[in-house]
């Protein structure tokens, strides 16, 4: 396999680890793993989301995090499809990468340094990363009209 073929899967594997990773969890959300108390899901329900989202936001006015829960999903949801679809995927794969570091840092404030850790916010953070300058090499490469290795 060449570099470049390397490179191409290696692109879709962090594309797709990382929409499934945003699709489950925003399926947990909305009971796609099963209810509240249910032995696969974190959740199960958007109530019991709103009080986890509500403890890791807590540096945030109360009335602004209902808001902040809402747009974190629906971020996941838009950046997982883009993902997949490779849409605007620079974009999308920096987008989730300053999501996840977002999260990472508020669980280690919230929960302490091992709950980031223990979950890989912080490794799928850096995954969105070089998912960008993957992209960012790919499109280079089609621009300039050829493959170089």
């Amino acid at each position: 396999m060449t570099r470049a073929g390397a490179a191409r899967w290696t692109e879709w594997a962090l594309r797709l680890s990382l929409a499934t990773a945003f699709l489950s969890a925003v399926g947990d959300r909305l009971g796609a793993w099963g209810p509240h108390g249910s032995p696969h899901a974190s959740w199960g329900d958007w109530h019991h989301f709103r009080i986890y989202a509500d403890r890791l936001n807590w540096y945030m006015p109360a009335a602004v995090q209902p808001a902040a829960a809402v747009l974190a999903t629906a971020g996941e949801a838009i950046f997982a499809i883009a993902l997949i679809t490779g849409f605007r995927l620079r974009e999308a794969a920096i987008g989730s990468g300053v999501l996840l570091t977002i999260f990472g840092i508020s669980m280690a404030l919230t929960l302490g340094i091992k709950a980031p850790l223990d979950y890989s916010v912080f490794t799928a953070a850096a995954a969105a990363f070089s998912l960008a300058l993957i992209a960012a090499d790919h499109k280079r490469e089609i621009r300039e009209g050829g493959n170089h290795e």
